[in-house]
């Protein structure tokens, strides 16, 4: 039998009932290398070509916003599951699966201005992402997503494409969403 570098036997921590996947750089005293993603990008909510009576207006995006963050599986088409644990004076604590990650969402909201979506305790892709309503003119209405994240282990190669596809599926969200409010609010659910 292999030993572990601490001299546990393979797969064991030294604590009873506790074992480490073969995987875990910490088991194994490997180099772990942490990269981090950002993207901050803002998109219209209200483009001219928009006729007048799809304009949203804060209220009616804000409104859009506490939906997705009780359930986004209809705004972010990754998301397959999103389940809310824990209500909190200023947000939510939630379970969600996104790309097939099961991760733990701390939501921080700051009212009809700004959503904060913090990873917690332990997943391949931890960090903040935030939504945000900027603008006063109802014309002028944006949308801003901006993320920050940290995924561990990949190559340069892996990085480069990874960046590229969460930016991509990110950005795909952001529109997602802003579709979809307007969608309810054509539906005058919103």
């Amino acid at each position: 039998m292999r030993k572990h570098p601490n001299n546990n036997p393979e797969g064991t921590s030294g604590k009873k009932g506790i074992l480490l996947s073969k995987k875990d750089p910490l088991a194994y005293n490997q180099p772990m290398n942490i990269v981090q993603i950002k993207v901050d990008e803002t998109l219209p909510i209200n483009p001219e070509d928009v006729p007048p009576n799809l304009v949203l207006d804060r209220d009616q995006v804000w409104a859009g916003l506490m939906l997705k963050v009780y359930d986004a599986t209809p705004f972010v088409p990754l998301m397959t599951m999103c389940k809310v644990t824990d209500e909190l004076e200023n947000g939510i604590v939630r379970d969600i699966v996104f790309d097939n990650m099961s991760l733990r969402e701390r939501i921080i909201c700051y009212p009809k201005s700004k959503v904060e979506f913090i990873r917690v305790g332990f997943g391949d892709e931890m960090g903040t992402i935030w939504n945000e309503i900027i603008g006063d003119d109802i014309r002028q209405l944006k949308l801003r997503f901006a993320f920050n994240l940290e995924v561990a282990n990949l190559t340069s190669d892996a990085e480069r494409d990874y960046r590229e596809k969460r930016a991509s599926g990110y950005l795909k969200a952001v529109q997602a969403t802003i579709n979809q409010i307007r969608g309810m609010h054509i539906r005058q659910k919103i």
